[in-house]
C-alpha cells in the first residue's frame, strides 16, 4: 500500500485522492437477495469508498443505495435495490476504458438486462488521478495532460453510455474538490488547475445530458470537515455522507418533499416571552435539516429529540421589536425540496 508523502501534498495542495495502483478496489459485497432495481458505481478510489471506516456502509455509493432503498420502500412495490460498485483505486479516464473496468461494466449491463433488473443510477468518478499524475511536472506538461484529458474524459463517458444498449438511467457524473484553499480565478494557481479539469467534467455531462454533483462548490471551506487532510485527501465519512447527498440531490429521482406540522406554539399570543418550539417533520427518504426563521430571518437549527419524535427549539421573542412576528419553519429533505409551515404569533401581555 502506497503512503501520502507530505512532500507531494505541499507541492499540490490540489491532489484529491490517495490513489494507489495496484491498491484493491474495496467493493460492497454483493446480496444474495433477488434485485429489482440496480445502481452502478463507476471511478477510483472516491468512488471505492477508500479510506471511510467501512467502505460496503458508509462510501457514497453504499449511502446512496440505501437512499434508493428508502424511496422503493414508499412506492408499490419496493423490491431490493443492488449496488455494483466496479469502482478501481487509480483510475483514470485512460485507463478506465484499458485497463478492465469498462468491460466489467459491459458484463454487468449483460447481467442486468437477463435479469430483467431495473438500472436505476449509474455514477462516474473519474479525473481525480489525472490531475495526481500532473503533481510534480512542469506547467506545459501540465497542459498536455489537460488536453489529453479533453479527450480522454469525454470518450470515457461516451463508452459508458453505449455499452447501456437502450437502458436509461440516470448518470451522475462528479467533480472534484480543490484542498488548496487558492484562488481558482487566479491562473495557474492549484485551484486554477482544478476548476480547468472539473470545466471538462461539467461540459460533458451538458452535451451529453449527465446530471452533475459538483464537489468542486460544495467541498469550498469545508475541506477539513469533510475529508482527511492534510493526513490523507481522501473524503472522510462525513465527506462521503455529502457526497451521497449531492450525487442525490443532482439525481432527481426524488420528487417528494418533506412534510411539516407546528406543535407549538399556537397561534395567537404567546404563552411566555421564551415559549418552546415543537415540530414534527417527516419525509420518505430522509429530513436533512429543520430551521426556525421568524419574520424571514434565520433563528436557529431545531434538534430533532428521539423520545419526542419531534425537532424542538427555544425562540426569544423580546430579540423582535414588533408586537406580531410570523414564524416559519423549513423543513430541507436529502433531495434539496424544502417545506415551510407558518404561524402567527403575538408577544404576551404581560
Amino acid at each position: 500500500m502506497t503512503t501520502v508523502h507530505i512532500r507531494r501534498l505541499t507541492l499540490l495542495p490540489i491532489l484529491l485522492l490517495l490513489l494507489a495502483v495496484g491498491w484493491p478496489a474495496l467493493r460492497a459485497p454483493r446480496a444474495d437477495a433477488a434485485s429489482d432495481q440496480e445502481y452502478i458505481a463507476l471511478g477510483d478510489s472516491i468512488a471505492a469508498g477508500l479510506i471511510t471506516s467501512l467502505p460496503s456502509d458508509r462510501g457514497f455509493p453504499a449511502l446512496v443505495t440505501t437512499q434508493l432503498q428508502k424511496l422503493g420502500a414508499t412506492q408499490a412495490a419496493p423490491g431490493h435495490v443492488k449496488l455494483s460498485d466496479l469502482a478501481v483505486p487509480g483510475e483514470t479516464a485512460e485507463t478506465f476504458v484499458t485497463n478492465g473496468q469498462l468491460d466489467a461494466f459491459k458484463n454487468e449491463i449483460a447481467s442486468v438486462k437477463a435479469a430483467g433488473i431495473d438500472l436505476k443510477l449509474v455514477t462516474i468518478t473519474l479525473g481525480g488521478n489525472d490531475l495526481l499524475n500532473l503533481a510534480s511536472v512542469a506547467p506545459a506538461d501540465r497542459q498536455a495532460g489537460l488536453d489529453r484529458f479533453k479527450t480522454e474524459y469525454p470518450a470515457a463517458v461516451n463508452d459508458v453510455r453505449q455499452a447501456l444498449g437502450g437502458l436509461k438511467p440516470v448518470i451522475v457524473v462528479t467533480t472534484y474538490y480543490d484542498l488548496s484553499g487558492s484562488d481558482p480565478a487566479q491562473q495557474g494557481s492549484d485551484a486554477w488547475w482544478v476548476a480547468q479539469f472539473n470545466d471538462i467534467i461539467r461540459s460533458t455531462a451538458q452535451a451529453d445530458g449527465l446530471k452533475v454533483a459538483d464537489l468542486e462548490r460544495d467541498f469550498r471551506g469545508h475541506i477539513t470537515d469533510w475529508t482527511w487532510y492534510p493526513t490523507d485527501v481522501h473524503p472522510n465519512n462525513a465527506g462521503h455522507a455529502e457526497i451521497a447527498r449531492l450525487v442525490w440531490a443532482a439525481a432527481g429521482l426524488d420528487g417528494v418533499p418533506p412534510v411539516v406540522t407546528v406543535v407549538k406554539p399556537a397561534a395567537g399570543e404567546l404563552p411566555r416571552e421564551m415559549p418552546t418550539i415543537a415540530v414534527t417533520a417527516s419525509d420518505n427518504v430522509d429530513v436533512t435539516s429543520v430551521e426556525l426563521w421568524v419574520n424571514d430571518t434565520k433563528v436557529s437549527s431545531l434538534i430533532y429529540e428521539p423520545s419526542l419524535k419531534q425537532y424542538v427549539g427555544v425562540w426569544d421573542s423580546g430579540s423582535v421589536t414588533d408586537t406580531q412576528a410570523t414564524l416559519s419553519i423549513r423543513a430541507t429533505d436529502l433531495a434539496g425540496h424544502t417545506t415551510t409551515a407558518t404561524v402567527d404569533v403575538t408577544k404576551p401581555s404581560s
